[in-house]
């Protein structure tokens, strides 16, 4: 069976390469599980892991389709999705599949797309 941080780095790529098939994603952020309670008072038990994937076309900028693309395609994969309006040129989805959070951030003043999950509190 697969673990929690292999299974969100599957779907941040799986989903990227959906969205701009054209590109390679790349894993820009992966530094494992950390505890997040140890920069507090370091007894928090629980770890969780954060990944955070790129993509993007430079010579096709359109974020509003990117991150409703990336909702299509992370909604066949089972995932709930939520995209508020856009703010100030940010575009941006939030999903969430048991216990599983990922958010979508793109903007027309840039051609990447970011996509970034966390895996849900393990003890």
């Amino acid at each position: 069976m697969m673990d929690a941080r292999e299974f969100l780095r599957e779907e941040l790529l799986a989903v990227a390469a959906t969205v701009v098939p054209t590109q390679q994603p790349v894993i820009t952020h992966d530094p494992g599980p950390v505890n997040p309670g140890a920069l507090f008072d370091g007894r928090a038990p629980a770890t969780v892991s954060s990944v955070t994937v790129e993509t993007g076309n430079p010579t096709s900028t359109d974020p509003a389709r990117a991150v409703a693309a990336a909702s299509a395609a992370l909604q066949a994969r089972g995932w709930q999705t939520e995209i508020p309006p856009p703010e100030d040129g940010h575009h941006r989805l939030s999903a969430h599949h048991n216990g599983f959070d990922i958010t979508v951030h793109a903007w027309t003043t840039d051609w990447r797309i970011t996509f970034t999950g966390q895996t849900p509190p393990t003890v």
